[in-house]
């Protein structure tokens, strides 16, 4: 799969004090992405850019904060006609079992696993219309030490930065994202249970201009209800009356299979007290409650109660928010693509420092695939020239005439097909894995149409 051409504009604004460095991250980008999944050596090519590549990750004025923030510049012509963004984080493990020499690594599982690696958690921007990723927003590569009981933001190349509380990075994350974003652009934070913190929705609340969020509950924590009552926010919302009903397609995860699961919606607004963790005389905070029940299903069934700053007063807005909260897989998605699709965890480089470079090349390669990806599923007409080479189309074209005047979706779904997609009616748009599979096969073909037309 070639994304070279798609990525090298994201590397252009990178400032490392030296525009050779720049000019060295936009070749970088040309060559990874031109050959994702392979090894450096092998999409390189050659020695000499194999070693320009190492050299490139050793550089002390080269890290992977600084790439991001080019990739964040190019991502302000993609959002800048928009008035809301749905900024998601979350955090995924990086596991280096291969490389026992690597230095820089944290503890990762149990003690029994013994396992080093970092817990990355990035945060991304997603299109509340289209639901296509607008790129990585902010990134922290979370160094862990069981024994100390301390984790510490990696920091690229310099000082490690200590992390107070485990909710500390949900906040930092936020924190940028705001700072970043226009001011006419309005963020949506989605999260997961894992940022279920008062201290976190009174600064959203309170402290940031023109904010929001959906963050999913945790706690079964004391609220105080409409009608003055104290009580817990579980009990109290699941005794909420039933609003309406919808379906929601769950995706498979895990030992999850993927199903269509039917849900009953209830709506409500409590509030908040202050806990012991915030500031000496805070305010109780008013929030707006959307309980989620899967009906049905007697195993493991939805059970979600999403809190939120937006409003819920119709059957209508209380969807939306689920629709937001839904997105939140996007991220998933993203994961699975620098995980499976780029092989981050198998890059050979001995140090955290060097490897911090090679992430941020790689997420936004990972990006980019995502992005292709969502391209052909959603938009028919999207041309053919943005998803493949003139080489690529003509061997398709070869092996199915049918596609010549075609849309950018059929092309899509031929490729698909290479990668081992049915196409039955029954079945949903292609993956980003079957794409991803299909593509390196064609492009090995394409390979091969090249030479033979010199």
């Amino acid at each position: 799969m070639d994304i070279s051409g798609q990525v090298q504009t994201e590397f252009q604004y990178a400032d490392f004090g030296d525009a050779r460095l720049t000019d060295r991250l936009v070749q970088i980008g040309d060559e990874l992405g031109s050959a994702p999944a392979e090894s450096i050596p092998i999409a390189c090519e050659d020695l000499a850019s194999t070693k320009a590549t190492y050299r490139f990750c050793d550089n002390e004025s080269v890290n992977s904060a600084k790439i991001i923030a080019s990739h964040r510049q190019a991502q302000l012509s993609r959002i800048k006609e928009m008035d809301q963004l749905l900024v998601v984080s979350d955090t995924t493990e990086l596991i280096f079992p291969r490389h026992p020499s690597k230095e820089g690594l944290g503890d990762i599982g149990t003690s029994e696993m013994d396992l080093e690696g970092v817990k990355l958690h990035s945060t991304i921007g997603i299109d509340p219309q289209t639901h296509n990723m607008t790129g990585v927003i902010d990134q922290q590569a979370l160094i862990e030490d069981r024994q100390a009981v301390t984790t510490h933001d990696a920091n690229g190349k310099d000082e490690p930065i200590l992390l107070e509380t485990r909710h500390e990075k949900w906040i930092r994350g936020d924190r940028r994202a705001r700072t970043w974003l226009p001011t006419d652009v309005r963020p949506i934070f989605i999260h997961d249970r894992g940022a279920d913190d008062f201290s976190l929705y009174a600064e959203i609340i309170e402290e940031m201009d023109n904010a929001g969020f959906v963050v999913r509950a945790q706690y079964n924590r004391w609220i105080r209800t409409p009608a003055g009552e104290d009580d817990k926010l579980f009990d109290w919302s699941g005794d909420l009356p039933e609003e309406g009903r919808t379906t929601l397609d769950i995706q498979q995860a895990g030992g999850r299979k993927a199903r269509t699961a039917e849900l009953s919606i209830a709506l409500g607004t409590c509030q908040l007290p202050s806990t012991q963790a915030a500031p000496a005389g805070a305010d109780p905070l008013s929030v707006n409650v959307v309980r989620v029940d899967e009906i049905g299903k007697s195993e493991d069934p939805i059970q979600w109660v999403l809190l939120t700053t937006e409003s819920v007063g119709t059957l209508e807005e209380a969807l939306t928010i689920l629709e937001y909260y839904g997105l939140r897989w996007r991220i998933e998605e993203w994961h699975k693509a620098l995980k499976t699709g780029c092989r981050i965890e198998e890059r050979q480089l001995q140090t955290w420092e060097r490897m911090d470079v090679l992430l941020g090349v790689y997420s936004v390669i990972a990006w980019k695939v995502l992005e292709l990806r969502n391209l052909a599923r959603g938009n028919p007409s999207a041309d053919p020239e943005v998803l493949l080479s003139d080489a690529e189309r003509a061997v398709l074209e070869a092996k199915h005439p049918e596609l010549r005047g075609e849309s950018g979706k059929a092309y899509a779904v031929s490729v698909a097909k290479l990668g081992g997609y049915l196409d039955r009616n029954s079945d949903p748009p292609p993956g980003w894995q079957a794409m991803w599979k299909g593509l390196q096969k064609l492009r090995m073909w394409a390979e091969g149409y090249e030479l033979g037309t010199e």
